[in-house]
């Protein structure tokens, strides 16, 4: 994809999280424009559901989107990125 700053080759970063505090690091890998493909069964449900919350606001912010892959699989992807569905 070409920028104003050059060319910017996506990323990705899975994580497999099932701690609240696991999700500064998918934070941190969105605001290095990284997609996260984030898995969350290994995690409680209630924490799962803290997870996704904690990282659907940051994401928001950051003018990304989220889209649920599965059950317990979720990609959160940076402005930038177009997520299509086939």
């Amino acid at each position: 994809m070409e920028t104003p700053f050059g060319v910017w080759l996506p990323q990705v970063t899975i994580l497999r999280s099932c701690r609240l505090s696991d999700a500064q690091n998918a934070v941190e890998a969105i605001r290095q424009r990284h997609c996260v493909l984030l898995q969350l069964e290994d995690a409680e449900p209630a924490e799962a559901q803290r997870i996704v919350d904690f990282l659907s606001g940051a994401i928001s912010a950051l003018d990304g989107q989220v889209e649920r892959i599965g059950e317990c699989t979720f990609l959160f992807a940076p402005a930038g990125v177009t997520v299509s569905h086939s």
